[in-house]
């Protein structure tokens, strides 16, 4: 890198670890099934730091939930340990939210939760300390589930797709996309994937992803794309699937 490494780019590198999750459902269900993953994040070409994944059955209730730690010197920087928890239902048609927590394990200021009422049609919001309120009127996906919407299209060869998608305390439009076939590098294996792309109203980011041809719930290799700055990735280093 030709520039010193900031903390505030550090924070902002770790914003990618956010996007990841594995809950799964749909039309005509896709089998949910509990895993460890482990992920190793790269920014601009440095590892630094490593984030664990693992999806649970608990009751009537499927939770997704996300850990991370610095890696090496980069742990110098920040005492920050990001974690991400959706947990929803397995419906027919579609995963249905029905909490989501984002906290960066320090700051409960910076704690955010997001309580969806099906019956109600509203979302109770609690974000940066204030409370606010949200209409449901249809299927929702996050940063999360979004996982289960590229297992559902290709199973049903589906190029494109356009979705309510929940960020930051608001429901925007979002664009989904299959871009093709192509291979990743798993530690050493080239390993078939389908890449899908995804654009999101109120942000300049474009995320690629790249799920695993012979199991498409499983994400490989995650990328954050953003004009005039270093690329953010998330790669698979192992899973788990014996729980």
């Amino acid at each position: 890198m030709n520039r010193p490494y900031s903390s505030n780019r550090w924070y902002s590198s770790l914003s990618l670890l956010l996007l990841l999750c594995l809950p799964q459902a749909g039309a005509a269900e896709v089998a949910l099934r509990a895993f460890t993953a482990t992920y190793s994040l790269y920014e601009g070409g440095m590892h630094i730091a490593n984030t664990e994944l693992s999806l649970r059955n608990e009751g009537k209730f499927w939770h997704w939930r996300m850990t991370t730690n610095a890696r090496g010197v980069f742990s110098w920087f920040t005492n920050r340990q990001p974690y991400a928890e959706t947990v929803f239902s397995n419906d027919p048609d579609q995963p249905r939210i029905q909490e989501i927590l984002v906290s960066d394990g320090l700051n409960q200021r910076r704690s955010e939760s997001a309580r969806f009422d099906w019956d109600k049609g509203t979302i109770e919001i609690l974000r940066k300390g204030k409370t606010s309120q949200l209409e449901l009127s249809r299927g929702v996906y996050d940063h999360q589930s979004i996982h289960l919407l590229a297992a559902q299209m290709s199973r049903d060869n589906i190029q494109r797709k356009s979705i309510v998608f929940y960020l930051d305390g608001k429901l925007v439009k979002s664009i989904f996309l299959f871009g093709g076939d192509g291979k990743v590098n798993i530690n050493g294996t080239r390993i078939g994937a389908k890449i899908y792309e995804q654009t999101v109203t109120r942000s300049d980011a474009r995320l690629r992803y790249y799920y695993d041809s012979g199991n498409p719930i499983l994400p490989l290799r995650i990328e954050k794309l953003e004009a005039g700055a270093s690329p953010s990735i998330l790669t698979l280093q192992r899973v788990d699937w014996t729980l």
